[in-house]
């Protein structure tokens, strides 16, 4: 089933266009977009947020099979975690679950409170008192007490210690097999090659290559120094996503 249909999609910022081909992202995938900096992945992710608007082509944003053309009901169901917590700073979590709870119809406070108890984040807490580790997870804590169907991250591992980043995979994938369709963009290979189902490969605006991890990695092979190379031209040893990277967006460190 479609959530997000992106068809031939187009915009520009100063120097800047990103270019997305016709691409359908299905409800229940969990997406991985890699690429450098100043490769599109976060102005891809606030067009389909509805921060941004096109400058040619289409974007259609589904539910459950249904279409909605109105992005402020459509985004009911939506929750963004950003690479690091936009608010208040002096407000108290506790005091920030009441304001959302105002701008989301399924907010649902207890669950809320549950996970930030979970992930050991103090509801009492000011945000600016917070470390980054805890910030990510009271960010995420709000992104799901409205229980949504799409969930958005924008580098949500980046700068965590090792034992915070292990506890965000898991709840990402908690979140997936409980049929969240998740986005999230990821500097840091090891942490696609374990969740994700399907990426992006972006550069300077432009997507690469896109599809089933499985079948991007079929296409490739490598020669008699071990270089990843088409298939067809190849071994048939395995490669690895950082060898898809390689292979599409040149090999340049991420």
């Amino acid at each position: 089933m479609d959530h997000i249909q992106f068809n031939q999609v187009v915009k520009k910022r100063g120097d800047f266009e990103l270019n997305i081909p016709s691409i359908t992202i299905q409800q229940g995938d969990m997406l991985g977009v890699i690429g450098n900096n100043g490769a599109g992945k976060t102005t891809m992710m606030q067009m389909v947020l509805g921060l941004l608007t096109l400058d040619s082509g289409e974007l259609r944003r589904f539910h459950d099979g249904e279409e909605f053309h109105d992005v402020g009901k459509w985004k009911q169901d939506v929750g963004f975690v950003y690479d690091d917590l936009l608010m208040y700073d002096d407000m108290k979590l506790s005091r920030l679950g009441k304001f959302l709870s105002e701008q989301y119809h399924s907010w649902d406070d207890d669950h809320y409170r549950s996970m930030l108890q979970s992930y050991k984040v103090d509801e009492n807490k000011k945000i600016k008192s917070l470390s980054r580790g805890m910030k990510m997870k009271a960010g995420f804590a709000m992104a799901m007490a409205h229980r949504p169907r799409l969930l958005m991250l924008d580098e949500p591992t980046a700068g965590l210690d090792q034992k915070s980043r292990r506890q965000m995979l898991r709840l990402l994938k908690e979140a997936n097999e409980h049929g969240v369709t998740v986005i999230f963009s990821s500097h840091i290979l090891g942490d696609m090659e374990e969740l994700a189902g399907s990426v992006w490969l972006m550069d300077e605006g432009e997507v690469k290559a896109h599809g089933e991890v499985d079948d991007l990695k079929s296409r490739l092979g490598k020669d008699e120094e071990g270089n990843v190379i088409a298939k067809e031209d190849g071994s048939e040893d395995l490669v690895s996503l950082e060898d898809l990277h390689d292979f599409y967006l040149g090999g340049e460190d991420v």
